[in-house]
């Protein structure tokens, strides 16, 4: 729609016309943004706090930043080399009048009061809703962020407690900061992570009854073991032969002998029964003091079928005992 646009004059950033060439001349948005980001704080660059700010992913505003580089609107002063310091994870402490005063002013935040509470099923306390702010402008995940990350711990939550339960508000702090730290500052990067959390899940569901592990949660330590198995490809076959094999040679599930076969097996690319029994048979089918092994019928050095089908009926006597329990 043509005519006369009257802009808001609280704050002026003044760019020169030089600038606003090489800006249009980038053909990026994204620089575009972050270059007025920087501009609005005076020079300042914080990786996490711009990607919140233009609501963008980290790797987005990297990006972005080497364009900026490239058509020479920014460079980086050299400095002496400071230590790195974490950042705790501790939200800054906020008044209940700074609270009153962002509800009372109307806009995003009251809205996503409204939202996060319908989620819950309860309203918010002082220290809830200080919480809440926190996440929304010291973390500076975007409001429909908020809204999946309450919606996933909700999620969580029913999962491991039972239908109609509700997460805190400091799970859900914990749950923002992996989300920070991981640069999830969009929807579709939400629903990436999320997606990936679900695979992971599935992946623990189906390994842990071939461990033996039934009618409990899974330690930290154990999950972060499946979890990485999962992630490497294996199945419940699989780690049922890497889980054999441990026992066979060490007495008891030791996970890191286990976790070793299996990352020499991945870096092998070998990830099915009928893989692993071609390219690392067990030891009984390999040389022996210098003898080379019998050959079965055939004259192939392997795991005949009928073994394959033994490992199979294992796994699945081992899934039933982990049902009745």
């Amino acid at each position: 729609m043509s005519g006369e646009y009257v802009l808001p004059s609280q704050e002026n950033i003044v760019l020169s016309g030089d600038a606003v060439r090489r800006l249009l001349g980038c053909g990026s948005g994204d620089a575009a943004l972050l270059y007025l980001h920087i501009l609005s704080h005076g020079g300042r660059f914080d990786p996490a706090g711009a990607a919140g700010d233009i609501h963008r992913t980290q790797a987005q505003v990297e990006e972005a930043l080497q364009v900026l580089s490239r058509v020479g609107l920014v460079s980086v002063r050299e400095r002496a080399a400071a230590p790195a310091l974490e950042r705790p994870e501790e939200l800054p402490q906020y008044t209940p009048g700074q609270i009153e005063r962002e509800i009372s002013q109307g806009g995003v935040f009251p809205a996503l009061v409204r939202d996060v509470q319908k989620e819950l099923g309860s309203q918010l306390s002082s220290e809830g809703l200080m919480t809440l702010f926190g996440i929304y402008d010291y973390l500076r995940l975007p409001p429909e962020v908020i809204l999946m990350l309450v919606n996933h711990c909700v999620s969580q939550c029913e999962e491991r407690y039972g239908a109609g339960r509700r997460p805190s508000m400091r799970y859900v702090e914990k749950a923002a900061y992996i989300w920070e730290r991981e640069g999830i500052f969009s929807i579709d990067a939400a629903e990436s992570y999320i997606r990936r959390q679900g695979e992971l899940k599935a992946g623990e569901r189906e390994l842990a009854p071939v461990l033996g592990i039934t009618g409990r949660p899974l330690s930290a330590t154990e999950r972060k073991y499946l979890d990485s198995w999962t992630q490497m490809g294996f199945r419940a076959e699989t780690v049922g032969m890497a889980y054999d094999r441990t026992v066979t040679n060490t007495g008891r599930l030791a996970w890191r002998y286990m976790d070793s076969i299996l990352k020499s097996w991945h870096a092998k690319g070998l990830h099915t029964p009928e893989e692993i029994a071609a390219g690392d048979p067990p030891p009984g089918f390999r040389k022996a003091e210098g003898k080379a092994p019998a050959r079965p019928a055939g004259g192939e050095n392997r795991v005949t079928a009928e073994d394959l089908a033994r490992m199979r009926r294992k796994i699945e006597e081992m899934r039933g005992e982990g049902n009745e329990s």
